[in-house]
């Protein structure tokens, strides 16, 4: 049992979650999360303490991120069951099940809690209008985009769903008593005539005790400086994420003769294309990594390299940044709107044109003799990190929900 931090201050109102991240169920009825999914339900229930989540349910696996979920001691925790949303056939199949359910259980509650995102559908375009029809309160979170990416070369089926996504969540967005946002981007292009009130709020997953001090991450540094710069790649390795940039920028640099590092971490439909490439390149050395599990091991992982290499074509915010920064490590990235209010240009990362191939090879040759600047860089990102914690998110969220619904 974990208690509730003593800072928070209590909101006692039913509050109900409506997620599209499934909970798992094991043959005696135990609940199982996903770890990161379980440490932040874990702080939603130090200060919501009459929750409920609504969330898809599916049979337990042998998935070693899979950690057993128990109620932190003084808190109030009721689940309500969905349809998997495994397969669009799934979806659908329940999609009557999961209206009435959804119904019926905002019916119980005060405050909803929901979002503008979800696949194959978002829960939101159920869950935000049953909410107004009921007068309930309604709180929206937008932390991934509902574009896939900027990218060119959409079919017109894809650009089709994406505009009513987008269409959706702007309606949503306007009509939510609170609406939270990871940067000023999504606010700007969603909250357009909204009637409540709406805030910035990062989405991070450090901890304090993730957060290196200066007198570590100097010592860290003073290690890696007389060392050949290493890079890193940690996300998902899709098309969205501009994986297949970096790869033509990799390419590009090997057919110069150029020594390059870069270890890549993550899953996706480019894991297979990354391996390939790797074992096709010269004088680049490409590795693709086996995934390791989010907390000390993963920001022990980070810390030995250099620089991150974020090239990402979607305008999400990769919560990535924040914990590359809580090691002094810098970001070479993307000049997308989830990155740049995070990113000072120069000062602590570079920013580079999203898509732009010759620009991200020239970065990469550029830290390859520049390990004196990408630790100087590194230093003040940890220096900008502390503000940037999954507590103090909690504790910024719980402020602006005691004054708008308290």
């Amino acid at each position: 049992m974990q208690s509730a931090p003593h800072e928070f201050t209590l909101l006692e109102r039913p509050y109900l979650m409506v997620t599209f991240i499934p909970y798992y169920e094991d043959e005696s009825g135990e609940v199982w999360l996903k770890q990161s999914w379980h440490h932040d339900l874990v702080e939603h229930l130090s200060y919501l303490r009459d929750f409920t989540l609504c969330a898809p349910r599916l049979p337990k696996t042998a998935d070693p991120e899979l950690v057993h979920f128990d109620v932190p001691l003084g808190a109030r925790l009721r689940i309500v069951p969905l349809p998997p949303q495994t397969s669009a056939f799934h979806a659908l199949l329940g999609l009557p099940r999961t209206t009435a359910t959804l119904w019926r259980t905002i019916g119980d509650a005060d405050v909803v809690h929901s979002s503008v995102i979800g696949w194959p559908y978002p829960l939101g375009w159920i869950a935000n209008p049953f909410a107004l029809l009921r007068r309930k309160r309604l709180v929206l979170v937008v932390e991934s985009s509902w574009r896939r990416s900027s990218a060119d070369g959409k079919s017109w089926m894809v650009k089709l769903f994406e505009a009513v996504i987008e269409a959706m969540a702007r309606w949503s967005c306007n009509h939510a008593d609170v609406a939270l946002f990871t940067h000023p981007g999504y606010r700007d292009a969603l909250f357009t005539r909204g009637r409540g009130a709406a805030y910035i709020t990062p989405a991070v997953w450090v901890n304090e005790n993730d957060i290196l001090t200066p007198e570590t991450a100097q010592q860290s540094w003073a290690g890696k400086l007389s060392e050949p710069v290493r890079l890193l790649v940690a996300g998902r390795l899709t098309a969205a994420k501009g994986i297949d940039v970096l790869l033509l920028a990799l390419r590009m640099l090997d057919a110069c003769g150029a020594k390059v590092c870069v270890d890549i971490i993550g899953v996706g439909d480019r894991r297979d294309t990354c391996i390939e490439t790797g074992m096709a390149l010269n004088s680049v050395r490409l590795s693709v990594l086996d995934p390791v599990p989010y907390g000390a091991p993963f920001f022990e992982l980070v810390e030995r390299y250099h620089a991150l290499l974020i090239p990402s074509l979607s305008d999400e915010q990769p919560r990535v940044l924040f914990d590359a920064n809580s090691r002094a490590v810098p970001a070479i990235a993307s000049d997308t709107a989830g990155l740049r209010p995070y990113i000072e240009q120069g000062k602590s990362g570079w920013l580079l044109p999203p898509g732009d191939v010759e620009a991200l090879a020239a970065a990469i040759e550029r830290a390859l003799a520049s390990a004196p600047e990408l630790c100087k860089m590194g230093m003040a990102a940890l220096d900008n990190t502390r503000a940037f914690t999954h507590r103090a998110m909690h504790r910024t969220r719980l402020c602006i929900l005691r004054e708008h619904l308290a």
